[in-house]
């Protein structure tokens, strides 16, 4: 019976690792997906892990040795509680796969739908950790924002990829 594991990796050595246990025979998932950001030049597309340091195993531990995912390249091992090596469940594995584009094989993560006077928090930028009010949408990828700070609201306009819905 195929089980899908999760394989902790070196810092920045998952695609290594990927192709190395690939070479082995195993079948594996390593997914990662684009992510714009702002930098000096302008805005750069980075390609980013979307686990760092894992990425995701399919064997049949009762067919197949385990032990060469130690000594692979890159490969630290498999993530293990109580000397056990922990299993995925199949429905995480469908979930991550269900959001992978077949065009470009990179994951897509949705950002949630927005209503007017909904509360969200500001998770990266100048304003991360700020809390705002949802005003509406600006294009395709901008929201304006209520917030407060300094004693005083004023309207921001932000990438929607700076926010996070507040609970």
């Amino acid at each position: 019976m195929y089980v899908w594991f999760a394989v902790a990796t070196k810092p920045r050595s998952e695609a290594i690792a990927h192709e190395h246990l690939i070479r082995q025979g195993y079948e594996c998932l390593f997914p990662r997906l684009r992510r714009r950001m702002r930098s000096l030049g302008g805005l750069k597309t980075r390609v980013e892990c979307l686990f760092p340091n894992y990425l995701f195993l399919c064997a049949d531990p009762d067919q197949t040795s385990l032990a060469p995912v130690r000594s692979t390249r890159g490969a630290l091992g498999l993530v293990k509680f109580g000397g056990i090596p922990a299993e995925v469940p199949a429905s995480v594995i469908e979930r991550i796969r269900s959001r992978i584009d077949v065009e470009d094989g990179f994951v897509r993560l949705d950002a949630p739908d927005l209503v007017p006077g909904q509360r969200v928090r500001l998770t990266d930028g100048p304003f991360s950790g700020l809390d705002g009010v949802f005003v509406l949408q600006e294009g395709m990828d901008r929201v304006r924002l209520l917030l407060e700070f300094l004693g005083t609201s004023r309207e921001v306009v932000l990438p929607r990829s700076q926010l996070a819905v507040r609970l």
